[in-house]
C-alpha cells in the first residue's frame, strides 16, 4: 500500500529466493522501558508539549523490546527457516496501548487526545494484526501481550520467560 511496505515485502522475497534458509522475522510496535516513540510521544501529549492525537482506528499488535530480543536471539540461535511474526498476542489501537502506558506511568489518560486515521491523508493498512501463534509455538520465549508487560503493578514490566 506504500513505497515502505512494498520495499519491505521486496527485500523478504529477494531474501527468502537468494537464501532458502534464511529467517525473516516481522515485529510490530516494539515498547519497552519508556525510550519507544510511541512511549514519549504519550509523555509529551499528556503533558500538553506535543500536538496530535493516538489513532482509534489503527491497529497494532505491540512487543515488548526485552520479548523480542530474547525471541530474535533465539531464532538466529537455532535452524529456523522462514517467516516468523514476533509480536504481541494483544490487538489494540495506538489509542488503547496510550491507555495502558498512562496507566502504568501515572500520567493523566484523560489528557491523551484520539482521534480517527481514516480522517488523515496518512497512507497506509489501518489494521496490521501479526498472528505469531505458530511462531510462539516453536518459540522458548514468551512474547506477550501489551496488556501484561505494561501493567501498573510492575510485574508485567520485566515478566519471567517461560
Amino acid at each position: 500500500m506504500t513505497p515502505y511496505g512494498a520495499a519491505k515485502a521486496a527485500a523478504e522475497t529477494a531474501v527468502r529466493l537468494l537464501v532458502p534458509s534464511a529467517t525473516v522475522a516481522r515485529t510490530s510496535l516494539i515498547i519497552g522501558h519508556g525510550r519507544s516513540v510511541h512511549e514519549r510521544a504519550v509523555h509529551a501529549l499528556a503533558a500538553g508539549t506535543r500536538d496530535g492525537v493516538l489513532f482509534t482506528d489503527d491497529i497494532r499488535c505491540p512487543v515488548h523490546v526485552e520479548d523480542l530480543a530474547a525471541a530474535l536471539l533465539e531464532l538466529a540461535l537455532s535452524d529456523a527457516a522462514g517467516v516468523f511474526h514476533l509480536a504481541g498476542p494483544d490487538a489494540l489501537s495506538r489509542y488503547d496501548l496510550g491507555l495502558l502506558i498512562a496507566r502504568r506511568d501515572g500520567l493523566d489518560a484523560a489528557r491523551l487526545p484520539a482521534g480517527r486515521r481514516a480522517d488523515t491523508p496518512l497512507p497506509g493498512p489501518l489494521d496490521v494484526r501479526l498472528d505469531g501463534c505458530a511462531t510462539q509455538e516453536r518459540l522458548r520465549t514468551k512474547l506477550r501481550g501489551a496488556r501484561e508487560f505494561l501493567r501498573r503493578d510492575g510485574r508485567g514490566i520485566h515478566g519471567s520467560r517461560e
